[in-house]
């Protein structure tokens, strides 16, 4: 399964403007940019397995 990538690459400055000489639109292409790199290593949480914990420390 594919990764979703909400975190912006360094190369993207805005709206059909790109460092690399890419298309550059955030929501589609960047995403799946062979040179894709984020700007800050930020720990994506699993908001799925957060409320699957949550209910079942609700229920016990």
């Amino acid at each position: 399964m594919a990764k979703y990538r909400e975190i912006p690459c360094k190369y993207y400055i805005a709206l059909g403007q790109c460092r690399k000489g890419r298309d550059a639109c955030h929501k589609s292409y960047c995403q799946h940019c062979g040179r894709y790199e984020p700007r800050a290593k930020v720990r994506c949480v699993n908001k799925k397995k957060m409320w699957k914990q949550r209910v079942a420390g609700q229920d016990v």
